[in-house]
């Protein structure tokens, strides 16, 4: 030991310290330019300005005219019954969007007096349950999804509460792609993800939690999703998304 302590004084830290704590300055580094991104205001526009700052991440939400979405239940039924292909334009999704009890009233409701009290869960089903929760659950409350169709791809974007203990922010999260089939099941795949103005992107495991995390959130009824199940095609088509369905 103590033959240790003057080799350090004497030469100093050893070559695997060095690294290791460059490593560990690193991943501190990373870890607080992220945060800081994710506070980082996020600038919504209609349109982008002729020269957009290359510093700000700009967001711009999908159009959401009543009077061009009001069609999108009829293809709402229409997507459910199978066996069709149904085309919907922004202004259609935005307004089933706007028709969804978002996830955020969904809590306020829970709020409600509790119903009277039922037998105590065994330890085996309490850790079931625990670990069937989404990580994320509690801690990133989105809103309800907004879309966009522009440049062959599709944009959905949210606002979300990142609660920590009773303290909350809100923040925009985005995510911009398109749809691939993965096995027998048509997925959409971002290859542009960011919470704040923080590129998830570059860290595909975080993204890929967080749209998984937002996308279980919304309450959307179960023949929608039993529906989707069913999906074999989605494509982008000019300014409209078409989804076939078995």
């Amino acid at each position: 030991m103590a033959t240790n302590k003057i080799d350090k004084a004497l030469y100093g830290p050893s070559l695997t310290e060095i690294i290791l704590g460059a490593v560990l300055g690193l991943l501190a580094g990373v870890m607080v330019a992220c945060v800081y991104l994710v506070f980082k205001p996020v600038m919504t526009v209609k349109v982008l300005p002729p020269a957009p700052a290359r510093s700000m991440v700009y967001y711009l939400p999908g159009t959401d005219s009543r009077a061009k979405g009001k069609e999108w239940q009829a293809k709402a039924k229409q997507f459910i019954s199978g066996g069709v292909c149904v085309v919907l334009n922004e202004d259609e999704l935005n307004t089933w969007a706007a028709s969804l009890v978002s996830p955020a009233s969904a809590m306020a409701d829970s709020a409600a007096p509790a119903k009277p009290a039922t037998p105590a869960a065994k330890p085996a089903e309490k850790k079931a349950e625990k670990a069937a929760k989404p990580i994320l659950e509690g801690f990133v409350i989105p809103a309800k999804p907004n879309f966009r169709v522009y440049q062959g791809k599709l944009q959905i974007g949210t606002l979300c509460t990142l609660n920590w203990y009773g303290l909350s922010t809100d923040v925009t999260v985005q995510a911009t792609g398109m749809f691939e089939q993965v096995g027998e099941t048509v997925v959409f795949v971002p290859d542009s993800v960011y919470l704040g103005s923080c590129p998830l992107h570059f860290l595909p495991p975080l993204a890929n939690m967080l749209i998984t995390h937002v996308a279980e959130s919304e309450r959307v009824s179960e023949d929608l999703r039993a529906a989707w199940a069913k999906l074999t095609d989605a494509k982008i088509e000019g300014s409209t998304l078409k989804l076939t369905v078995q």
